[in-house]
């Protein structure tokens, strides 16, 4: 004789990724399809928003990254795909200071904006400001603005 459907349905939750944490995956577990199927919509806004190009106005905020200094030219990212910025953003992140150093101005513009700036070493130096140096300005996978020396200007 039947009895309660949720008592015939022996099956375990599936298996959550090792890197989610279960402050994460229990209420997950507990949510109804439909308020599950509107986490998947806002994570992927989510997503989308950390993702996105880094803005003119935040380029000469990540100055601070670099010890200051002057931004002289700014060459904007290349349009590109939210999916295509994800996959370049996890290669610059992993990539080398030598395997940036040798990529191009155009190169660098499919990672991220190229900030040429010229910077300050700091108090008594009378050679300041030095450089030009490149910089490639993007969003880490937190979706913070960050940047990347990128090797002196001029130099290609």
């Amino acid at each position: 004789m039947p009895t309660d459907a949720s008592e015939s349905n022996d099956e375990e939750f599936p298996n959550p990724p090792d890197e989610l944490a279960n402050w994460v995956v229990d209420p997950l577990q507990s949510q109804s399809i439909p308020k599950l199927e509107r986490v998947i919509e806002y994570a992927e806004e989510l997503i989308a928003y950390k993702s996105r190009p880094v803005s003119s106005a935040e380029t000469s905020s990540t100055e601070s990254d670099a010890g200051g200094g002057e931004t002289v030219e700014t060459l904007p990212q290349k349009q590109q795909s939210a999916q295509d910025r994800q996959r370049r953003q996890k290669e610059i992140e992993t990539m080398s200071k030598s395997e940036r150093i040798a990529l191009s101005d155009e190169e660098l513009r499919r990672y991220g904006t190229v900030e040429i700036r010229k910077l300050d070493c700091g108090p008594g130096c009378k050679q300041c400001p030095h450089g030009p140096y490149r910089y490639c300005v993007y969003r880490n996978s937190k979706g913070t603005v960050t940047s990347k020396y990128a090797g002196k200007a001029g130099s290609e």
